[in-house]
Protein backbone atom coordinates (compact mmCIF):
# COMPACT_ATOMS: atom_id res chain seq x y z
CA UNK A 1 0.00 0.00 0.00
CA UNK A 2 2.79 2.46 0.83
CA UNK A 3 4.48 1.71 -2.48
CA UNK A 4 1.20 2.29 -4.29
CA UNK A 5 0.72 5.62 -2.52
CA UNK A 6 4.23 6.68 -3.40
CA UNK A 7 3.59 5.90 -7.09
CA UNK A 8 0.32 7.80 -6.97
CA UNK A 9 2.08 10.80 -5.40
CA UNK A 10 4.70 10.90 -8.13
CA UNK A 11 2.12 10.61 -10.88
CA UNK A 12 -0.14 13.26 -9.40
CA UNK A 13 2.71 15.64 -8.69
CA UNK A 14 1.48 19.17 -8.16
CA UNK A 15 -2.04 18.67 -9.47
CA UNK A 16 -5.03 20.02 -7.61
CA UNK A 17 -7.66 18.15 -5.68
CA UNK A 18 -11.03 19.21 -4.36
CA UNK A 19 -11.42 18.48 -0.65
CA UNK A 20 -14.91 17.31 0.20
CA UNK A 21 -16.53 16.91 3.59
CA UNK A 22 -15.46 18.22 7.00
CA UNK A 23 -11.88 19.11 7.80
CA UNK A 24 -9.81 16.27 9.18
CA UNK A 25 -6.81 18.49 9.86
CA UNK A 26 -6.76 18.05 13.63
CA UNK A 27 -4.35 15.48 15.02
CA UNK A 28 -1.35 13.82 13.43
CA UNK A 29 -0.60 12.78 9.87
CA UNK A 30 2.61 11.42 8.37
CA UNK A 31 2.05 12.85 4.90
CA UNK A 32 -0.44 15.64 5.55
CA UNK A 33 -2.63 14.16 2.80
CA UNK A 34 -5.90 15.61 4.04
CA UNK A 35 -7.78 18.92 4.34
CA UNK A 36 -6.33 21.71 6.41
CA UNK A 37 -6.96 22.17 10.13
CA UNK A 38 -10.00 23.84 11.63
CA UNK A 39 -10.78 24.51 15.28
CA UNK A 40 -7.22 23.95 16.53
CA UNK A 41 -6.28 25.60 19.81
CA UNK A 42 -2.48 25.22 19.93
CA UNK A 43 0.10 27.09 17.87
CA UNK A 44 3.75 26.03 17.96
CA UNK A 45 6.04 28.92 16.99
CA UNK A 46 9.59 28.26 15.88
CA UNK A 47 11.88 31.29 15.93
CA UNK A 48 14.42 30.43 13.26
CA UNK A 49 18.13 29.92 13.97
CA UNK A 50 19.50 30.96 17.40
CA UNK A 51 22.66 30.56 19.45
CA UNK A 52 25.66 29.76 17.27
CA UNK A 53 23.46 30.02 14.17
CA UNK A 54 22.77 33.70 13.49
CA UNK A 55 21.00 33.11 10.19
CA UNK A 56 21.14 35.98 7.73
CA UNK A 57 23.15 38.92 8.96
CA UNK A 58 23.27 42.31 7.26
CA UNK A 59 24.92 45.23 8.97
CA UNK A 60 23.67 45.24 12.55
CA UNK A 61 20.60 43.12 11.82
CA UNK A 62 20.64 39.41 12.69
CA UNK A 63 17.93 37.04 11.56
CA UNK A 64 17.93 35.07 14.81
CA UNK A 65 17.16 38.19 16.86
CA UNK A 66 14.44 39.51 14.57
CA UNK A 67 12.83 36.08 14.26
CA UNK A 68 12.66 35.72 18.03
CA UNK A 69 11.21 39.21 18.46
CA UNK A 70 8.49 38.61 15.85
CA UNK A 71 7.77 35.19 17.39
CA UNK A 72 7.24 36.69 20.84
CA UNK A 73 4.99 39.37 19.38
CA UNK A 74 3.03 36.68 17.56
CA UNK A 75 2.61 34.78 20.83
CA UNK A 76 1.23 37.92 22.48
CA UNK A 77 -1.19 38.47 19.58
CA UNK A 78 -2.55 34.92 19.80
CA UNK A 79 -2.99 34.71 23.56
CA UNK A 80 -5.26 34.03 25.36
CA UNK A 81 -7.30 32.55 22.52
CA UNK A 82 -4.68 29.89 21.78
CA UNK A 83 -2.18 27.87 23.72
CA UNK A 84 1.13 29.07 22.30
CA UNK A 85 4.37 27.09 22.48
CA UNK A 86 7.69 28.79 21.64
CA UNK A 87 10.31 26.24 20.62
CA UNK A 88 12.92 28.72 21.79
CA UNK A 89 12.29 31.78 23.93
CA UNK A 90 15.91 32.92 24.15
CA UNK A 91 19.13 32.89 22.14
CA UNK A 92 19.74 29.15 21.99
CA UNK A 93 20.56 26.78 19.15
CA UNK A 94 18.21 23.87 18.42
CA UNK A 95 18.93 21.35 15.68
CA UNK A 96 16.30 21.20 12.95
CA UNK A 97 15.47 17.55 13.65
CA UNK A 98 15.06 18.40 17.34
CA UNK A 99 12.64 21.19 16.40
CA UNK A 100 10.61 18.60 14.52
CA UNK A 101 10.66 16.23 17.51
CA UNK A 102 9.56 19.00 19.88
CA UNK A 103 6.75 19.96 17.50
CA UNK A 104 5.53 16.38 17.26
CA UNK A 105 4.64 16.39 20.95
CA UNK A 106 1.50 18.31 20.01
CA UNK A 107 -1.51 16.99 18.14
CA UNK A 108 -4.27 19.61 17.92
CA UNK A 109 -1.83 22.22 16.66
CA UNK A 110 -0.09 23.94 13.78
CA UNK A 111 3.58 24.89 13.42
CA UNK A 112 4.68 28.32 12.18
CA UNK A 113 8.44 28.79 11.70
CA UNK A 114 9.53 32.45 11.53
CA UNK A 115 12.51 33.59 9.43
CA UNK A 116 13.96 36.56 7.55
CA UNK A 117 15.30 36.27 4.04
CA UNK A 118 18.57 36.98 2.21
CA UNK A 119 19.00 37.55 -1.51
CA UNK A 120 19.33 40.19 -4.19
CA UNK A 121 19.17 43.77 -2.98
CA UNK A 122 16.24 44.44 -5.32
CA UNK A 123 14.12 41.61 -3.90
CA UNK A 124 11.65 42.38 -1.13
CA UNK A 125 8.47 41.08 0.43
CA UNK A 126 7.26 37.97 2.24
CA UNK A 127 7.52 34.35 1.16
CA UNK A 128 5.61 31.47 2.72
CA UNK A 129 6.67 27.84 2.30
CA UNK A 130 4.55 24.72 2.67
CA UNK A 131 4.71 21.12 1.46
CA UNK A 132 1.80 19.17 2.90
CA UNK A 133 -1.74 19.43 1.54
CA UNK A 134 -3.05 20.15 5.04
CA UNK A 135 -0.74 23.18 5.30
CA UNK A 136 -1.66 24.94 2.05
CA UNK A 137 -4.58 27.06 3.28
CA UNK A 138 -2.70 28.33 6.33
CA UNK A 139 0.31 29.18 4.18
CA UNK A 140 -1.86 30.99 1.65
CA UNK A 141 -3.67 32.94 4.37
CA UNK A 142 -0.35 34.01 5.90
CA UNK A 143 1.05 35.09 2.54
CA UNK A 144 -2.03 37.15 1.74
CA UNK A 145 -2.06 38.86 5.13
CA UNK A 146 1.66 39.65 5.06
CA UNK A 147 1.46 40.98 1.51
CA UNK A 148 -1.26 43.36 2.64
CA UNK A 149 0.84 44.52 5.62
CA UNK A 150 4.13 45.01 3.78
CA UNK A 151 4.36 48.29 1.83
CA UNK A 152 6.42 47.06 -1.12
CA UNK A 153 7.17 43.78 -2.85
CA UNK A 154 9.60 43.12 -5.67
CA UNK A 155 10.70 39.85 -7.22
CA UNK A 156 9.85 37.64 -4.25
CA UNK A 157 8.63 34.07 -4.77
CA UNK A 158 5.39 34.47 -2.81
CA UNK A 159 3.70 31.20 -1.88
CA UNK A 160 6.09 28.28 -2.44
CA UNK A 161 5.69 24.50 -2.19
CA UNK A 162 9.04 23.22 -0.96
CA UNK A 163 10.11 20.10 0.95
CA UNK A 164 12.09 21.28 3.97
CA UNK A 165 12.51 19.67 7.35
CA UNK A 166 10.07 22.14 8.90
CA UNK A 167 7.50 21.89 6.09
CA UNK A 168 7.57 18.11 5.49
CA UNK A 169 8.69 16.27 8.62
CA UNK A 170 6.33 17.38 11.42
CA UNK A 171 3.18 15.31 11.87
CA UNK A 172 0.97 18.40 12.14
CA UNK A 173 0.28 21.16 9.58
CA UNK A 174 3.45 23.22 9.27
CA UNK A 175 4.65 26.28 7.37
CA UNK A 176 7.81 28.37 7.20
CA UNK A 177 7.43 32.15 6.87
CA UNK A 178 10.09 34.48 5.49
CA UNK A 179 8.95 37.88 6.78
CA UNK A 180 11.11 39.98 4.45
CA UNK A 181 14.56 40.47 2.96
CA UNK A 182 17.36 41.82 5.13
CA UNK A 183 19.32 42.50 1.95
CA UNK A 184 16.71 45.00 0.74
CA UNK A 185 17.64 48.40 2.21
CA UNK A 186 14.07 49.63 2.54
CA UNK A 187 12.80 46.43 4.12
CA UNK A 188 15.79 46.23 6.47
CA UNK A 189 15.06 49.77 7.59
CA UNK A 190 11.44 48.88 8.31
CA UNK A 191 12.49 45.81 10.31
CA UNK A 192 14.41 48.01 12.76
CA UNK A 193 11.06 49.43 13.85
CA UNK A 194 9.21 47.70 16.68
CA UNK A 195 5.94 48.99 15.20
CA UNK A 196 6.66 47.31 11.89
CA UNK A 197 7.58 44.00 13.52
CA UNK A 198 4.33 44.23 15.47
CA UNK A 199 2.48 44.73 12.19
CA UNK A 200 4.02 41.54 10.83
CA UNK A 201 3.01 39.61 13.94
CA UNK A 202 -0.54 40.95 13.71
CA UNK A 203 -0.79 39.85 10.06
CA UNK A 204 0.37 36.30 10.80
CA UNK A 205 -1.97 36.11 13.80
CA UNK A 206 -4.94 37.13 11.65
CA UNK A 207 -4.16 34.33 9.23
CA UNK A 208 -3.90 31.77 12.03
CA UNK A 209 -7.19 32.87 13.57
CA UNK A 210 -8.90 32.75 10.16
CA UNK A 211 -7.61 29.23 9.55
CA UNK A 212 -8.81 28.01 12.93
CA UNK A 213 -12.22 29.60 12.40
CA UNK A 214 -12.81 28.65 8.77
CA UNK A 215 -10.47 25.80 7.83
CA UNK A 216 -10.10 25.55 4.05
CA UNK A 217 -13.26 27.55 3.34
CA UNK A 218 -12.61 30.13 0.64
CA UNK A 219 -9.25 28.63 -0.33
CA UNK A 220 -10.54 26.72 -3.36
CA UNK A 221 -9.05 23.40 -4.38
CA UNK A 222 -6.03 22.13 -2.46
CA UNK A 223 -2.79 20.80 -3.97
CA UNK A 224 -2.63 17.04 -4.28
CA UNK A 225 -0.48 15.28 -1.70
CA UNK A 226 3.02 14.24 -2.68
CA UNK A 227 4.19 11.09 -0.88
CA UNK A 228 7.82 12.12 -0.58
CA UNK A 229 10.17 10.81 2.12
CA UNK A 230 11.10 13.01 5.08
CA UNK A 231 13.49 15.84 4.32
CA UNK A 232 17.09 15.31 5.41
CA UNK A 233 20.19 17.45 5.62
CA UNK A 234 21.75 17.81 2.20
CA UNK A 235 18.55 17.04 0.26
CA UNK A 236 17.89 19.09 -2.83
CA UNK A 237 15.16 21.59 -2.05
CA UNK A 238 11.93 21.11 -3.93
Amino acid sequence: MNAFRAIVGVVLGFGLVSCQGPSKGIGRSTYGDRPGPKGFKTVVIDAGHGGKDSGAQVGGLMEKQLALDISKRLRAELQPGFKVVLLRSDDRFIELDDRVSLTNRYGDAVLVSIHLNYGRRSTSGPETFYWRTDSYSLARRVQVQLSAAIPNESGNAGLVRRRLRLTRNPTIPCILVECGYLTNAREAGLLTSTGYRERLAEAIARAIRDQSAHGDSGMGVLPRPIYAPPSRAGDARG
